[in-house]
């Protein structure tokens, strides 16, 4: 049936309403209403939105901090690690390795201020009939009763350590040869008298000691070696005695 030029077309409950430009107007304005509605729900879901892409980022620092933690910890074991790594493990003196790197900054703290730098070398005597009388465990002892020795003996600013074997070396910053012998002889006499045990076993523990000093275009290998090569004739001497590189 025609009415007005529209067609008219029966709802499903059985009234009639207008045909294709009402129908298009309704679905146009069905259509608006299901875009606002959308918007309103993507409205009220922004704050979730933000917080769920938020996430990621905050997990992602997470992660990163607890990374950073990792890596303190780590650079805290392995500076523990390299502070052991310098510490002779029966005296708890720092070992040959700490010594090198100790001479090489004292020689150019030296030649840099001009102040003074001596060396002293101390090599217990006769220290392998220790071991074959005692026992190395005895000698080990000793080993320890010397190095205390030394070390009670040094000034703060000083630095022992332990060469190798029963050798034992001491950098003396501002202190010249002079002062290096006294300093040297004054140990040898109270590793004398300490005897570490060893007198009521009917056994004089001597101790022979070379010392050098830094002078003009020096390196802390030719420093070492001087020290080291009056330490030998300390010994072809008669031991028991200090020696200087130029006596």
């Amino acid at each position: 049936m025609q009415t007005n030029g529209l067609q008219m077309n029966r709802s499903t409950d059985g009234t009639e309403f207008k045909g294709s430009a009402d129908s298009n107007r309704l679905k146009k304005n069905n259509l608006r209403l299901v875009k606002d509605e959308a918007q309103a729900f993507q409205s009220d879901q922004s704050p979730d939105s933000a917080l769920l892409s938020a996430k990621p980022e905050q997990r992602l620092q997470n992660r990163v901090e607890e990374l950073e933690r990792q890596v303190e910890v780590l650079q805290q074991q392995l500076e523990v690690e390299r502070r052991l790594a310098q510490i002779d493990p029966l005296t708890a003196i720092p070992n040959r390795r700490a010594f090198a790197a100790r001479l090489k900054s004292e020689v150019a703290r030296s030649e840099r201020t001009g102040s003074p730098l001596s060396l002293a070398v101390w090599d217990i005597d006769h220290f392998k009939k220790i071991n074959d009388n005692y026992g190395h465990p005895f000698g080990d002892d000793v080993i320890r009763c010397v190095a205390q020795v030394i070390q009670s003996h040094l000034r703060e600013s000083d630095f022992t350590a332990r060469y190798g074997g029963e050798e034992f070396v001491a950098l003396l910053p501002d202190c010249d040869a002079e002062g290096a012998r006294v300093l040297a002889e004054k140990i040898c006499q109270v590793i004398r008298q300490s005897g570490c045990c060893l007198n009521a076993l009917d056994f004089n523990l001597t101790a022979s000691c070379g010392i050098a000093t830094l002078y003009g275009a020096d390196r802390d290998e030719t420093l070492f070696k001087r020290a080291d090569d009056a330490l030998y004739r300390a010994k072809l001497s008669g031991r028991n005695r200090v020696v200087a590189e130029h006596d």
